[in-house]
């Protein structure tokens, strides 16, 4: 398998359960948080359990897109950074669209972004080829009589 395939196996198969579960209807009125501030610190002051849960999940999201995507296509962190934070942006907007039940938070794409980079940043000595085994040096050309 090639690492083109490899990488976008990877994107796909470590992202589309986190979008599934993102897009998952519940029945809650919908609700929207664009301070970023304000959701940070109710997720952080919710308790330690509820904290990790939620902070994890959403460093998830976007994180095989961090490690694999750039194995797939040719990425760096801030590219990485800048796509995953735009498809959060979007599945935001269709939570609230879709009026799927969930808290639409502007906090989400940011830390679904950071995750995605953070990713990409730890992943990148992992991908990296491995240091070429320098050839023999050449013979010198003989003297010519």
């Amino acid at each position: 398998m090639t690492k083109a395939r490899l990488g976008l196996i990877g994107t796909i198969v470590g992202t589309a359960p986190w979008v599934v579960m993102i897009l998952w209807p519940t029945p809650n009125p919908r609700r929207i948080n664009l301070d970023p501030v304000r959701g940070l610190a109710g997720v952080l002051t919710s308790g330690p359990r509820e904290a990790i849960i939620q902070m994890g999940g959403n460093l998830a999201v976007f994180a095989a897109f961090g490690v694999f995507g750039p194995m797939r296509w040719r990425l760096g962190a801030w590219a990485v950074t800048g796509l995953a934070a735009l498809g959060s942006a979007v599945l935001e907007t269709l939570q609230y669209v879709l009026d799927l039940g969930r808290v639409t938070a502007l906090d989400d794409v940011l830390v679904n972004a950071a995750g995605a980079g953070l990713a990409a940043v730890l992943a990148r000595r992992w991908r990296r080829p491995p240091h070429p085994v320098p050839s023999p040096p050449e013979p010198a050309p003989s003297p010519s009589r």
